[in-house]
Parts: structure tokens; C-alpha cells; sequence
């Protein structure tokens, strides 16, 4: 007997499941994703337990529900109109939308809808996938490139992303401005096109630093388009551009910082140098040596190339030192009485800076290129003026350093003038001007011992005033010290410079004539021959002024001691005096 063959409703004499039960056998098994069974009208007929987990409904609420009123679909993007020609042209349809959970939080819903046609009626099946996780990343994903191309293109840095063999893939705006390229031009250009050359080995340093800390930090020196360098500050680390590892620099253009660094060095350095010609300065024991220095110092230290220094004397500045630059003819000096800078900083105490001459139409520059300059004061003592060929030549820094230079400058003036005044009040008589006693006492074996190098004699004149002490019983004290003055710069004028007058006590005077020979007579006889003048035109007593006057030599061939030699002096004086009064 032949077997039958099985009916197209058995396999293996089995009953074949329709095709409704395989539908829910394979949508029952899916545990990731929630399905529904909607009818055409959009109310749920049948789900799955991972449609539970996610609606949070029970199977039993869900039954039923209308999913476009009961879940609340918001946000779908795409139309109903549009889901509806879909289906019923029997297309499935993928899209997105936002439901409404039991509880009242909103999800974002994957949604495959399929249509489905069963005996009983058309149905559709919607596979639905929770995916607010992946579409918050999607948003923070999306408001970090916002955040991130709102600082890329804002920063005042420039920003240049780099691959890892130094080729920029990325630049923001500024470095465009920076580097002085255009847009897109920057793109594809390797790092030694903004890199100077001395420093190119530095992306090396660059690339591992940021491959072994994460940072790099340095600064170096970069190249516009046009090849000028440039400082910078480059900060750098690690950057996923594109979803690989790139290498980000934010560049800093520090050209302004730098400069002010090396004029703050350079000021520095200025500085150390002013301090170290202030203990020149304070070193120095004559004024000629401070003019010369103060001159120097400003050439060398504030690099002035004219400059000179004037001191005030009877009424005009002279000029007592000047800078290699200038020519003889600026040497004249000037009256205080004119109309000048100089003239107007000597007597206001005030520095004066012009950065063109029509600022000082006083002015009177002994060269016809002259545009700029200082005149500063010295103290109370002079003017120091400083002139350029450029306008507008110096700064305010260089007129504070000068004028420290100057202070230290008047300084030294002040201490070598006190220091000269207190010697010359130390050495000389208050009263007539002449030497005192105590300054021969201090000099005489010094001139002693070169007259013997030179074997020169010394000659001495004591001199005494007559009736000195008449004259100040007689017309007073004021009357006897005016006739010493007098008696004084006769003496001084009777005598070459190198020669000593000296107030030997009460009313003597001493002359040392320091190259004597055969002159004591002549001089004696000079200075005679000058009171005799003198007493022409004496209004002060009614009787003539007379001097006894004794002479006496000293030779290095002699041996003869200087007390000896003076004793003589002093006798012979006396004997003088003694036959005026025998008469």
C-alpha cells in the first residue's frame, strides 16, 4: 500500500503551526528588544515581557491601550501620514520617537513597524528599542563638539591639531591671524612650516613629552607665512581628532613679553652698571675726575653718544666734560643770564625732555641734525644735556636712570667741594685766607726734602706789621683785622702761586719762597714798593701802614736746620722794626 501523502496542514503526520503562532514563538523569544501587536486602529493586542521592563506596564495594562493617546508618542520624525502610506502599501517603516512610561518619564523609542496580515484581521507588529541612552550620548556627544568648536574658534591663542608624524590636520581662527595665512591654508602644511629652524628638533620633544606625561609647556620661536619668526608659549597634550590620536599646541604669541623681559634685563643690567659707577663715583677725589666719569658712564652705560656736562661758574655754565660725538665748537658754555634750556634747568632745578625741537624754541644746538634731548640738572651744581638725531629718541626709563646717575654725580661734587673746604678751613686762616701756621708746620719737611733732590734753596721773609697794636687801641679790632686782609692779598700778590703765605701768628705773616735763589731781596723790595702804593689811598688810619720785613735763606748744602734758618728771619725783622722805631 502506498503512503499518503501528508496534507499541506501536517508535516511528519504532525499538525504544521500557522503562520500566527510562529509570529509569536519568534517575537515571545526576543528578550532585548519589546514588541507589540497593534490592530490597524493602533490598540495593542498582544507584547512581550521586555516590552513590560520598558513601558512599565504589566502585560495586562498594556492590553488594549491606545499607543498614540495612552503612551503619549511625541517627537516621532516621521509623519503619520506618512507611517500610514507605508503600511498600506505593505512597507515597513523605521523611526523615532519619545513614549510616556507608567511612571511619567519620557523614553526615546526605536521603532520598526511591520505590517502583518493575519486570518482574523490586518495587524501590525512594532519592534521597539529603548535607545535614550545612545541618544543622550548622541546630544553630549553634540554639545561637547559645540563647546568645543565654540573655545576652538574663540580662543585668542591660536589652536593647531597636529597628526602624529607633525602635519596640522586642524587650526582655529587666530592661528590664521597669527601666522598670517588664509583660510585653509594651514591644512596639510607640515610642522617645520611654522617652526623655525633652530628649534624644529623641538616637535621631537614636543611628541614625547605629550606621549609621557600628557603635557608639554616650553617656549620657542614660530614663522609667519612670509618667514618673519616670532616668539611664542606652546602648550600642548594629547587630542582625539576624528576618532584618533592627534597632538593638540595652543600657541601663545608672547613677542610683547618678551621684549618687556629683555628691556627689563637690559634695565637690569643698566642698573648694576649705575650702581657700580656710583662707587666709582664715591671713589673719586677730584672733580675733574667725576665730570669725566658722569660723561662716560652715560655713553657707556645709557648709551648717550652726545652728552655734556656743564658746571656753573661766576654766572655762566662751563663746560667741563662731553662725549667723543660732539664736536669742539659745543665746548663755548653759555651765560646764565640767556634764554636757554640749560640757562631754565639750572635755575628750576627740573629736568626738560623734548622729543623735537619745536617743543623748545629756546633751544640753541650747536649742530643743525639735533632732534631730541635731556637737560637734566647736576645737584645744584651744573646742567647735563643729552641731544639725539632722532625725535622722540628717549624714553621715560632713560630719563629716570639718568637722573640717578646725576644724583650720585652731584653727590661726589658735594663730598669732593666739602672735603676740599674742610682741608682749606683746616690749612688756611680764617680771617686773611692765607695759610695757617699749622699747614707750614705740615708741608715744610716735605718741601725741604725736594729742594735737596733738586738742590734748591728755600728763601723765608718774616713779616711783621708796625704799630699793629696801636691801630687796635686806637681805631678797634674790625679796623686791625680789615688792614691784616689788606696786608694779606698784598703778600699773595707780591708772590708767584707755587709760593707759601702764611699767617704766622697775632700780626706776622711768613713767605716761603719755594726757589729762592737770590730773590728774597726782590720780592722784599716788591712787596715794600706795593704798601707804599697802598698807603696812597689809605682812608682807614690817619698814619701810613709799614711793615718790618727780615729775610733769611736755607741751602741744602748748608745743613742748617729750619729752626735755625727761621730764628735769622726773625731777628733780622726785628732789627728792622727796631731802627723804624729808633727813628
Amino acid at each position: 500500500m502506498k503512503d499518503k501523502t501528508p496534507s499541506s496542514g501536517t508535516v511528519g503526520g504532525l499538525a504544521k503551526p500557522t503562520r500566527e503562532k510562529r509570529f509569536q514563538q519568534l517575537f515571545g523569544s526576543m528578550t532585548d528588544a519589546a514588541y507589540l501587536v497593534m490592530s490597524s486602529s493602533g490598540h495593542i493586542l498582544a507584547c512581550n515581557e521586555a516590552a513590560v521592563r520598558q513601558t512599565g506596564y504589566s502585560k495586562d495594562e498594556l492590553i488594549g491601550k491606545d499607543i498614540g493617546e495612552d503612551l503619549e508618542i511625541q517627537d516621532p520624525d516621521i509623519s503619520v501620514t506618512a507611517v500610514t502610506k507605508r503600511i498600506l502599501a505593505q512597507e515597513s517603516v523605521r523611526f523615532i520617537d519619545r513614549k510616556r512610561r507608567k511612571n511619567g518619564t519620557l523614553y526615546w523609542d526605536e521603532v520598526v513597524l511591520i505590517p502583518f496580515r493575519s486570518k482574523a484581521e490586518p495587524v501590525h507588529v512594532s519592534l521597539n528599542r529603548d535607545i535614550t541612552d545612545r541618544i543622550q550620548k548622541e546630544a553630549d556627544l553634540r554639545e561637547s563638539e559645540i563647546r568645543y568648536r565654540s573655545i576652538f574658534e574663540s580662543t585668542t591663542d591660536a589652536v593647531l591639531v597636529f597628526d602624529r608624524e607633525g602635519v596640522i590636520v586642524e587650526a582655529n581662527p587666530n592661528a590664521y591671524r597669527m601666522y598670517e595665512y588664509e583660510p585653509g591654508e594651514l591644512i596639510g602644511l607640515p610642522a617645520n612650516e611654522v617652526i623655525h629652524p633652530d628649534y624644529f628638533h623641538g616637535f621631537s620633544n614636543f611628541r614625547t613629552a605629550i606621549d609621557d606625561s600628557g603635557h608639554f609647556l616650553s617656549r620657542s620661536v614660530n614663522l609667519r607665512k612670509d618667514g618673519t619668526p616670532f616668539d611664542i608659549e606652546v602648550h600642548g597634550g594629547r587630542f582625539s581628532f576624528q576618532g584618533s590620536p592627534h597632538l593638540l599646541a595652543i600657541v601663545r604669541d608672547i613677542r610683547g613679553q618678551v621684549k618687556a623681559e629683555r628691556s627689563l634685563a637690559a634695565d637690569r643690567l643698566k642698573i648694576e652698571r649705575l650702581h657700580e659707577a656710583a662707587s666709582r663715583l664715591a671713589e673719586s677725589e677730584a672733580e675733574e675726575d667725576v665730570y669725566r666719569l658722569a660723561v662716560d658712564s652715560a655713553q657707556e652705560i645709557l648709551e648717550f653718544s652726545l652728552c655734556s656736562l656743564d658746571i656753573a661758574e661766576e654766572g655762566r655754565l662751563v663746560v667741563k666734560a662731553m662725549s667723543e660725538g660732539l664736536p669742539p665748537e659745543a665746548s663755548t658754555g653759555s651765560d646764565l643770564s640767556e634764554e636757554s634750556v640749560a640757562s631754565t634747568t639750572y635755575r628750576t632745578g627740573q629736568t626738560i625732555v623734548f622729543g623735537s625741537l619745536d617743543e623748545v624754541p629756546e633751544a640753541r644746538p650747536t649742530q643743525t641734525d639735533l632732534k631730541s634731548g635731556i637737560s637734566a640738572p647736576v645737584g645744584s651744581f651744573g646742567v647735563f644735556q643729552v641731544a639725539s638725531r632722532e625725535t622722540d629718541a628717549f624714553s621715560e626709563q632713560d630719563v629716570r636712570l639718568l637722573e640717578l646717575l646725576l644724583r650720585h654725580t652731584a653727590q661726589a661734587i658735594e663730598r669732593i667741594r666739602l672735603q676740599s673746604e674742610l682741608v682749606r678751613q683746616a690749612n688756611h686762616d680764617p680771617l686773611t685766607g692765607v695759610y695757617n701756621r699749622r699747614y707750614f708746620n705740615q708741608v715744610i719737611e716735605q718741601e725741604l726734602a725736594r729742594s735737596k733732590r733738586h738742590e734748591r734753596t728755600i728763601g723765608f721773609l718774616m713779616i711783621d706789621v708796625n704799630r699793629f697794636k696801636e691801630i687796635n687801641d686806637r681805631f678797634g679790632h674790625q679796623t686791625g683785622d680789615k688792614i691784616l686782609r689788606d696786608v694779606a692779598n698784598l703778600l699773595k700778590d707780591a708772590v708767584r702761586e707755587s709760593d707759601l703765605v702764611v699767617r704766622y701768628g697775632g700780626d706776622e705773616f711768613l713767605i716761603v719762597l719755594m726757589e729762592a735763589a737770590g730773590e728774597c731781596e726782590m720780592v722784599k723790595d716788591r712787596i715794600l714798593a706795593a704798601v707804599a702804593k697802598r698807603n696812597e689811598t689809605n682812608k682807614l688810619i690817619p698814619f701810613p701802614v709799614t711793615l718790618s720785613i727780615g729775610g733769611a735763606q736755607w741751602d741744602p748744602l748748608d745743613n742748617l736746620s729750619i729752626e735755625t734758618v727761621l730764628a735769622e728771619a726773625d731777628r733780622r725783622m726785628y732789627a728792622v722794626k727796631q731802627q723804624l722805631n729808633g727813628k
